[in-house]
Formats: C-alpha cells, sequence, structure tokens
C-alpha cells in the first residue's frame, strides 16, 4: 500500500516538472492624461480584446507626464503616452518613436506628426458656455465681439491662460482673430479663474451667464439634462486644441504599445471615448452629430491657429497677460 501511494505521488511531481508552466501575461505601461472614467472604461474593453497584456496606468496631467518621459530618456519606464496637445507633443518631440497605425488613414494629415511622430486623437473646440437663466433679458451673445460689450462687464468667465492650456488657445486665438483692442476689451469685462473647472461649474451652477471653455466640458451639462445651458460657437470663427498620442523612444515593451496605440485609436474605441465623455474625436468615420446634439465639424467656423507660432509666443503672451492683470 505504501508502495503504492509512493508510486502515485512519484508519478504526479514528475508530470508537474514535465508540464509547460503557465505563460505569463506581457505588460504595457500606459502614460495619460485622461480622466479615471475615460480609462477605466476603455482598459476594461482592451482587457476583453487583449487578456495576455496587462496594462499598468500612470495618470498625472499632460506637462507633467511629459517631464518625466524627458528623465526617463535614457531607462523608459513607460510605453506609451495617451494624450497631450500637439504643441506639448512638439515641444518633446525628440523622446517620442514614429509609428504609423493602421488606424491613421481614418485621420486627416493635418492632425498627424511630423514622420508619426504622434497621432491626433480627438480635439476640444473653444465655446461660449451660456447660462440662459442669468443674461437677465438680454439676448445671448452671437460672437467675440459682442463679448467686448461693456454690459457684461463682470459677467464673463475666463480660466487663467497661465495655468489652464484650452484658455490660452481660445485667448491667444481671440487676439489674432480679433486683434488687441477686441482682446482687451474682453480681458476686461471677464472674471478670471484659476481652473478650467472653475469657469464651466461657475456658469453651470448661475454664478456668470457667459463663460469661455471647451465644448465638452460644457456639453456635459446639456447632456446631463440642464435646458438653461447652452453652447454658443462664435460667429467670427473658433479655435481647436487637438490632442494626440504616441510611443515612448526607447519602450521596452514595443509590440504591446503598439497594440495598446491602435485599439486606442480604433473607431469602436473613439467613439466610446466620445460617448463617455464628449471628447470630439478627429476620426473622420465618426458622425459625431447623429451620436449627440452636437454639430459636425463642418458646420463650425474654425480659425485655424499656428501651433508653432502659438508655442513660441508664450512667454511674451504671458508677460502681456500679466500686465493685463495688474494694470486692472
Amino acid at each position: 500500500m505504501m508502495r503504492s501511494i509512493r508510486s502515485r505521488l512519484s508519478s504526479l511531481l514528475m508530470l508537474a516538472v514535465l508540464a509547460p508552466a503557465p505563460l505569463l501575461a506581457s505588460e504595457v505601461v500606459l502614460y495619460s492624461s485622461n480622466n479615471v472614467e475615460v480609462i477605466d472604461r476603455v482598459l476594461e474593453l482592451f482587457n476583453k480584446q487583449h487578456p495576455e497584456i496587462r496594462v499598468s496606468v500612470v495618470r498625472a496631467g499632460s506637462g507633467a507626464l511629459m517631464q518625466r518621459i524627458k528623465a526617463e530618456a535614457k531607462n523608459p519606464l513607460g510605453d506609451i503616452f495617451w494624450s497631450g496637445g500637439f504643441s506639448t507633443l512638439a515641444d518633446y518631440q525628440e523622446y517620442l518613436d514614429a509609428y504609423q497605425s493602421p488606424q491613421a488613414k481614418a485621420v486627416g494629415p493635418e492632425f498627424r506628426g511630423p514622420g508619426d511622430a504622434w497621432l491626433g486623437t480627438n480635439t476640444h473646440v473653444s465655446v461660449l458656455m451660456v447660462n440662459e437663466k442669468q443674461l437677465g433679458g438680454q439676448a445671448a451673445p452671437t460672437g467675440w465681439a459682442d463679448l467686448a460689450d461693456p454690459k457684461w462687464k463682470g459677467k464673463i468667465v475666463i480660466p487663467d491662460p497661465q495655468r489652464s492650456s484650452s484658455s490660452y488657445v481660445a485667448l491667444f486665438g481671440l487676439k489674432e482673430l480679433m486683434g488687441t483692442e477686441v482682446f482687451k476689451k474682453v480681458v476686461d469685462n471677464a472674471v478670471i479663474v484659476g481652473t478650467t473647472a472653475g469657469a464651466y461649474d461657475g456658469v453651470a451652477q448661475g454664478e456668470f451667464p457667459i463663460g469661455v471653455t471647451m465644448e465638452y466640458a460644457a456639453y456635459q451639462y446639456v447632456a446631463g439634462g440642464m435646458k438653461n445651458i447652452s453652447l454658443v460657437y462664435p460667429s467670427e470663427g473658433t479655435f481647436l486644441s487637438p490632442e494626440g498620442m504616441s510611443i515612448i523612444k526607447g519602450a521596452k515593451n514595443p509590440q504591446e504599445a503598439r497594440e495598446l496605440f491602435d485599439f486606442l485609436a480604433s473607431k469602436p474605441v473613439q467613439t466610446t471615448v466620445f460617448e463617455t465623455a464628449y471628447r470630439r474625436p478627429l476620426r473622420t468615420d465618426i458622425p459625431v452629430d447623429q451620436i449627440t446634439d452636437l454639430p459636425a465639424m463642418a458646420d463650425i467656423e474654425i480659425f485655424e491657429l499656428d501651433d508653432q507660432k502659438m508655442g513660441d509666443a508664450r512667454e511674451s503672451f504671458l508677460e502681456e497677460w500679466r500686465e493685463l492683470m495688474a494694470s486692472r
């Protein structure tokens, strides 16, 4: 009996030695500035499609993540960055790896980085967010020129462009499009707050009738059922702040990074991101106006900004801004 037990144990040990070890999941490290809800929703879908790839996430602001990528250049700890503004990506291009995704054909060439250093994913659109209950019987503004009217003094909220990249784009664009005189009058009429959220929350809560903000931020209140909130696309033209993603140069998991990159750039995922957070996709095959009440991009008057010029002018613009604030 004892010999029989020993024999069976010996056979089991032999099988354990000969049996193949379970395959370890491969890994990819994602650096992302997107909000937690979007990241979690997208990675849930990715895990179902690629259970063999484990995704580790490091979440922070795009500027902080780019500084991290630069600091780690000799020993990259991240594999893919998702997502940041084009001017930020351009500033750190030397730390990004070229990759031509099969998904890139659905994105216009103007939204792809030089040499495929990055691929555009979504764009912010500068809008005027209006709380119609707070207009006091006045007609809602239809454009930038209306905001220069003294009747709006103290009734417009704008984020500080020193702290908000989207506000910098809107104000730089305002000056480029309308000229210095209108720009200064609008700024003089405005209440300046420290954060982007301070502007759109202020309008939603009825503190201000008008805010300069981003389309997705304003639309979340409309989608949430706040019928007194509306979006105005300035008649003179408005501005885009496109964002993109990239493979990090020297990534330790390049194949997995490309798998995740292609997944994030795909039509189903970009549609999911839009439906979750209203971030307007740059893919031309996603009918935004059929999914929501937002207009198609072709129906918005866009004033094109030179990203290079806007980046180069940042310090001088902000110096002028500080002088304007000091003189108020």
